[in-house]
């Protein structure tokens, strides 16, 4: 009775264990051990508005009355929220690395347009989208979509 009284308590023992380490938050990079976060993404105009897409959102929708002005966009900064150290901090990208966005800017009903826009400026509908590279080793890959229309 003793023996499988110690059994039991050991099985439990483990469980506990077992739980606590898969309990420990961000997702563990296969290849490396490495922990990866999800990334939140801020995407600015050269108009001067800022576009916020925290984790769960993967896009936004805005229209824009014409008025001539060219508008460019890029990723502003990014924030790993549920990272236990940097979650309260917004970062620049650096455009160079492992750690890196991926951008284009398109027409919405030309997706795979051969020749795409340099900027936001005529009369229509664009996108524009930004991938969190998979190559990262601090965040999971990641798409976004800000559609833009120009009426």
């Amino acid at each position: 009775m003793k023996k499988i009284f110690s059994v039991i308590l050991c099985a439990i023992a483990a469980l506990c264990l077992c739980l606590g380490i898969a309990a420990c938050g961000g997702q563990q990079n296969e290849q490396n051990g490495q922990t990866k976060y999800d990334v939140a993404i801020r995407v600015a105009c050269s108009d001067g508005e800022v576009y916020e897409f925290p984790v769960g959102t993967d896009e936004k929708h805005i229209t824009i009355p014409y008025d001539g002005v060219e508008r460019t966009y890029w990723v502003k900064e990014y924030n790993l929220p549920d990272h236990p150290r940097w979650s309260d901090k917004w970062f620049s990208p650096s455009g160079e690395g492992a750690n890196v966005f991926e951008s284009s800017l398109g027409y919405v009903d030309q997706m795979y347009y051969e020749d795409p826009p340099e900027n936001v400026c005529e009369v229509g509908e664009y996108f524009y989208c930004v991938h969190a590279d998979a190559t990262s080793d601090i965040w999971n890959f990641r798409t976004i979509y800000l559609y833009i229309i120009v009426v």
